[in-house]
């Protein structure tokens, strides 16, 4: 089993500590990414327990606001991005392939390319049982 580096759990607990502290106040409804991004979001498949998106994002590129559920993330190809939450703060990210994680649900945010390259991820949202 890969262990994670010790940089990737800060850098989630920082993210996850981030999304706790947002004050602005999101709206009730989600933003759904593959709707608010459809550039960037391609649905792979979707059933009643999950949905797997492929995310895109090349260099110098933004995607819009939107929301996650939970999910699994996996980095296929990475680079530098930095995501904006809604109250503004700001937290760069360094992903390299093969990058594996868990997040809790994400509010209201907005990612953007700041690396030379382009990166590739793929999103497995957790649908909530009935």
């Amino acid at each position: 089993m890969r262990t994670l580096p010790i940089r990737l759990l800060l850098a989630v607990g920082l993210w996850l500590s981030l999304t706790a502290a947002v004050q602005t106040p999101v709206p009730a409804e989600d933003i759904d990414a593959v709707k608010a991004s459809p550039a960037n979001f391609r649905l792979l498949l979707e059933n009643e327990h999950v949905r797997v998106v492929e995310y895109a994002l090349r260099a110098g590129e933004r995607d819009q606001w939107h929301t996650h559920p939970a999910r699994i993330s996996y980095v296929v190809s990475g680079g530098t991005v930095r995501v904006t939450g809604a109250d503004g703060r700001s937290l760069v990210f360094e992903e390299k392939p093969g990058d594996t994680t868990w997040s809790a649900p994400a509010p209201r945010h907005i990612v953007e390319n700041i690396g030379p390259t382009p990166v590739k991820t793929i999103l497995v949202e957790v649908k909530e049982r009935p």
